[in-house]
């Protein structure tokens, strides 16, 4: 079970390592004997599981050798690791995994799900057992119900059939090199993303090769693509950018097959790229739905998704707040300084008791100068942490995951004169798997908080610790709500937020303009030390800001 490393190895006389060896065994022989609910064992030992007919893939051949630098013979990593180099995966270890096999789902964050599929990873934490446990899927009968191969489970190789209601249903999924679907888990927890490109008009990826025409709408497919399930999809997280829009305008996503709601998801200027995080609801067909007012080209990539049914809750986008129409608020633009409070509860589908927080598009339209808007729950102190940055008279836009305070309102503030819409893009329980707090700030280059003061150098991509810190708890997290930032880069470039210990995507979170200050929300697993890394493109100050966190 426990990982080995050659480099610790050397020097060390073999009596130690037959020890370590024998007690990792051990953990896993002293077991307490499942209960027949819990599993349905089809076969044990290399020779009983072939005589049923229950192959071991040609692991008994090769048994004695090392893969990812594993304990060879029967040991449940070193199996899993040959089936994956097996199913094409490369035969060195992956810089990310770490420890025993309680850590592999830690180490691959953006790969584990709660949905399985034919060769993905069965895993354990340790609450199955003191190293934990990992196994590979052979078949999904269903959501609920899958059969496995494992070796060293009680000391042996064997093939299993585990149940959801049995007990012992693995803590997730790991999915390296998928032989088949996924198939979608009924739970009703928010679901992470490796970030996948599903939509790109400069490539033709999912669309024609060309720009966006004014006026002109896309529908995109999204269920069953970038590993999503091909049902079961209620809201999907997307990661939007506007490249070299012809002239300022806005997006709006909403559901395929319902009507385009009045309101703005993304806002831009004439010329500028804009990347922003985006929650939409997917159409009966398993498609978004995206307008743009102005022509351009148009991009998109999965970070996150919501099964339906599940813990996020909501229909269409509404406008809830409008001060150019005295929608909830005095027709009159906000002033320089000024705060609005709004009362959520009871409005766009969100009850009047048990809704914890709010996904809130919050815009401002026509500055006068630029600044920032923040939201925050009434009643409690405004926070040094804003969401929104605004440009002088140029339109802007950002999700907000708030909580919502006294009186079921939040507020919203502004630093300079504008007018402000708020649209509910949705809502969270307070028994739900997505928690908000009150925004705070965790690191900023240009104070020196948590970091060294000054620019955060091109290519660097500094550690920010996230578990427990800022109302997130020190245990039981698998992801943050955060923002983050860019200040006064000093040339083009890119924020990438993505779990500690594993490989930057391919894909940016924000991106900037030299001189340009730009933010954008962001949902990141946490790695296995609670943490994220944010990587900057160019030279730029930059700050970190929690809006809330996942439970796992």
């Amino acid at each position: 079970m426990k990982l080995k490393s050659r480099d610790h190895r050397r020097g060390v006389v073999s009596t130690v390592l037959l020890a370590i060896g024998v007690l990792v065994a051990g953990l896993m022989a002293n077991v307490p004997a499942a209960r027949a609910a819990e599993w349905i064992v089809l076969c044990t030992g290399y020779d009983g599981c072939a005589a049923a007919g229950y192959p071991n893939a040609g692991y008994l051949a090769v048994s004695s050798t090392s893969y990812w630098s594993q304990y060879t013979g029967h040991n449940c990593t070193n199996y899993v690791a040959y089936r994956m180099v097996k199913n094409g995966m490369p035969t060195a270890r992956p810089a990310s995994l770490s420890g025993n096999a309680s850590n592999w789902g830690p180490s691959f964050p953006m790969e584990t799900t709660a949905n399985p599929a034919v060769g993905s990873i069965a895993w354990w934490d340790t609450s199955f057992s003191t190293s934990g446990h990992v196994a590979y899927v052979e078949r999904v009968v269903s959501s609920t119900e899958i059969i496995i191969s494992e070796d060293n489970w009680g000391g042996d190789f064997r093939w299993r059939r585990v149940t959801l209601g049995g007990g012992l249903w693995p803590k997730g999924f790991i999915h390296l090199k998928d032989q088949g679907p996924t198939v979608a888990a009924p739970a009703r927890t928010f679901q992470l993303a490796k970030p996948a490109r599903i939509l790109d008009t400069r490539t033709g990826l999912a669309a024609a090769k060309a720009p966006v025409p004014a006026g002109g709408a896309l529908t995109v497919p999204v269920s069953g693509r970038a590993g999503l399930p091909s049902t079961g999809v209620g809201t999907v997280l997307l990661n939007i950018n506007a490249t070299a829009p012809a002239a300022a305008g806005y997006l709006t996503v909403h559901a395929s097959g319902t009507t385009q709601p009045n309101s703005r998801e993304l806002s831009y200027g004439a010329g500028v790229t804009v990347t922003k995080l985006v929650a939409a609801r997917v159409g009966a067909d398993g498609k978004v739905r995206i307008y743009t007012s102005a022509r351009t080209d148009l991009s998109a990539d999965v970070v996150g998704w919501s099964p339906v049914g599940g813990y996020v809750s909501g229909g269409a986008a509404v406008r809830v707040l409008d001060t150019r129409t005295g929608l909830a608020a005095p027709k009159a633009r906000l002033a320089a300084g000024g705060t609005l409070n709004l009362v959520v509860t009871g409005k766009a589908g969100v009850p009047t008791s048990g809704a914890g927080s709010v996904l809130l598009d919050v815009s401002a339209s026509a500055p006068s100068t630029g600044g920032w808007l923040t939201t925050w729950p009434t009643g409690a102190a405004r926070p040094g942490a804003p969401q929104v940055r605004y440009e002088t008279a140029r339109a802007s836009t950002g999700l907000v995951q708030a909580r919502i305070g006294t009186g079921g309102a939040v507020s919203v503030h502004s630093t300079a004169q504008t007018d402000v819409m708020v649209d509910i893009v949705g809502w969270l329980p307070t028994t739900g798997d997505q928690v908000a707090v009150t925004p705070a700030r965790i690191l900023d280059s240009e104070t020196g908080l948590a970091i060294t003061k000054g620019r955060v150098a091109a290519g660097a991509a500094p550690l920010v610790k996230v578990a427990g810190r800022a109302g997130v708890p020190t245990s039981g997290v698998k992801a943050v709500v955060a923002t983050v930032t860019a200040v006064a880069p000093t040339a083009a470039g890119y924020l990438t937020a993505y779990p500690s210990g594993t490989t930057e995507p391919a894909y940016a979170s924000v991106k900037y303009a030299p001189g340009q200050t730009v933010v954008n929300t962001v949902v990141i697993p946490l790695g296995a030390d609670g943490s994220i890394r944010v990587r900057a493109g160019s030279a730029a100050y930059l700050k970190v800001d929690v809006l809330g966190y996942v439970r796992a």
